[in-house]
């Protein structure tokens, strides 16, 4: 219903006549095309990318540079071009930064009870050398995230916040955040009124990681060799887990507030090593000699989150649908339409981005060295949670929504190419908007380029769980939808006119200024 509004009906209420059924027909050609995205390649792809093997592909990981050399070998029997700075790859040089276990010392006092913690019965996300000496302690209730978000400053400010690890059944009222995006968003919150550390808490022995690698730099952002996002941690703040069943019933055993007792932490300055990252870029060069010197973006991510040790009941997220299936599904999309004669008019670059999970690390890396100029890119979309149909907004079939929908027009196209097959692409009357800013395609609209962001199920049982396997993908329902977004694609690679920010909605209003910004400076 949505659809119809906002494509061809709106278009038909406004003069135009309907087409007919006939006028919706996908040529022969095309349909052919089309038809070589199948359940069984998917299925194929993914059994691989999301398998143990790449033990859940982290940013870095030898799990994430194998994924990296089969999306380039697809790229390479696809027929695509290599677009890369080296081949298919485009390499970002930075830098790991490692924290040494044997410079870790924690000694924690609750009441009178006094806790040697040992660098083994920690998790811990170490920046720079840390020196704390008989730091007060204060207790807070991790599962009220409206609390969270309004502690006062002085309450926290320069003082060690205690809290246990919340479980995301008990958050009143959370439908949005598994385990480990809960995580990150509870420490976001308790990060901004800027306390001395942050400790979380847990009776689990056996989810101790130690002080393993923690961070990564971006040599050329200088000024955040100190706040870049971390490796494991979304905090800027240092945090330590400890997973000891004594420390939780010591601090179970106290009401919320200013804790009795003090943490001293004694850390070595974390080791720096170059690290190689990698985003995947192959070019389907377009038929036109003119508008192929412009090009559409097709992307996903294909990072996850890696091992998260301890964690029930499988220590590997394997992040099926969590962004293998847009990984996979940029795959099958570029084989399906290298195989078109002739080819499309405009190019397309194919990419899948690292870091997605770190802070969309790929892409922004990508918005600061476009390998095609921005000013000929005509549009981006982002394949994101394409698998799934078991929302917990219940069964999502032949249907996806878009970030942004009606910030450009970019979503018409699709949804008038999604009427062509059976597929409803729309406006997610809470989703579409709120996640507009959360993944790739931010990166290109805050530089001026219609980008938007393609999924299926926003929330499902297994979101950053370790349960999001490959066996529950709805394969089937995957190939239909990107058969959808292949007919869409095309309609944009084929226009001369490149699609434009809405200048209607002022939620596009930033992104239609950064365009013309852009545009000034040419």
């Amino acid at each position: 219903m949505l659809v119809v509004l906002g494509g061809l009906a709106a278009r038909a209420g406004a003069g135009e006549q309907a087409p007919s059924p006939d006028a919706l027909a996908v040529p022969p050609e095309i349909r052919q095309a089309l038809d070589r995205i199948t359940a069984d390649s998917l299925k194929g792809h993914l059994s691989f990318i999301a398998s143990d093997a790449l033990e859940g592909r982290d940013t870095p990981s030898k799990g994430l540079d194998l994924a990296a050399e089969y999306i380039a070998a697809q790229f390479r029997r696809a027929g695509l071009e290599p677009a890369g700075t080296e081949g298919y790859f485009q390499v970002a040089n930075w830098f790991l930064s490692q924290p040494d276990p044997a410079q870790f010392h924690l000694n924690l006092t609750i009441g009178e009870t006094p806790f040697a913690v040992t660098s083994r019965q920690v998790t811990a996300s170490i920046v720079s050398a840390i020196d704390l000496k008989n730091a007060a302690l204060v207790k807070v209730d991790s599962s009220d995230l409206e609390s969270l978000g309004k502690l006062p400053a002085e309450t926290v400010a320069g003082k060690v916040v205690l809290t246990e690890i919340a479980d995301p059944r008990a958050v009143p009222g959370n439908q949005r955040f598994g385990a480990f995006s809960l995580y990150r968003r509870v420490l976001d919150l308790l990060s901004k009124p800027k306390p001395a550390l942050i400790v979380m808490i847990d009776g689990n022995t056996k989810a101790a990681g130690g002080l393993g690698p923690s961070r990564l730099i971006d040599p050329e952002q200088q000024q955040r060799r100190g706040a870049a996002a971390p490796l494991t941690f979304a905090s800027a703040v240092p945090v330590v887990r400890v997973h000891d069943p004594a420390v939780l019933a010591a601090f179970k055993a106290r009401p919320m507030g200013d804790l009795p007792g003090a943490l001293s932490l004694a850390a070595g300055a974390p080791k720096e090593s170059p690290v190689q990252l990698k985003n995947v870029a192959g070019l389907l060069k377009g038929s036109d000699p003119e508008l192929s010197q412009t090009c559409v973006i097709v992307s996903a991510h294909y990072d996850h989150i890696g091992v998260q040790p301890g964690a029930s009941p499988d220590s590997i997220y394997n992040g099926a649908n969590d962004d293998g299936s847009g990984t996979v599904s940029v795959i099958e999309l570029a084989g399906a339409l290298a195989t078109l004669n002739p080819r499309p008019k405009r190019s397309i670059l194919f990419l899948t981005f690292f870091g997605e999970e770190k802070g969309l690390l790929g892409s922004r890396y990508y918005g600061r060295h476009p390998l095609i100029p921005l000013e000929q890119t005509t549009a981006m979309v982002n394949l994101e949670q394409v698998g799934r149909t078991d929302s917990t907004e219940g069964p999502q079939i032949k249907t996806a929504s878009m970030t942004g929908f009606d910030f450009s027009e970019v979503g018409p196209i699709l949804a008038a190419a999604g009427e062509r097959v059976g597929v409803t692409i729309f406006k997610h009357p809470r989703n579409s908007d709120a996640f507009f800013g959360r993944s790739d395609n931010q990166a290109l609209a805050d530089l001026g380029v219609p980008a938007h962001t393609i999924c299926v199920a926003y929330v499902y049982d297994d979101y950053h769980g370790p349960l999001d396997h490959w066996e529950k993908i709805d394969y089937a329902n995957m190939a239909k939808v990107d058969q959808a977004f292949a007919l869409g694609l095309l309609s944009i690679a084929n226009n001369p006119r490149p699609p434009q920010w809405n200048k209607d909605n002022p939620k596009a209003e930033r992104y239609r200024k950064a365009l013309e910004a852009r545009q000034q400076k040419k």
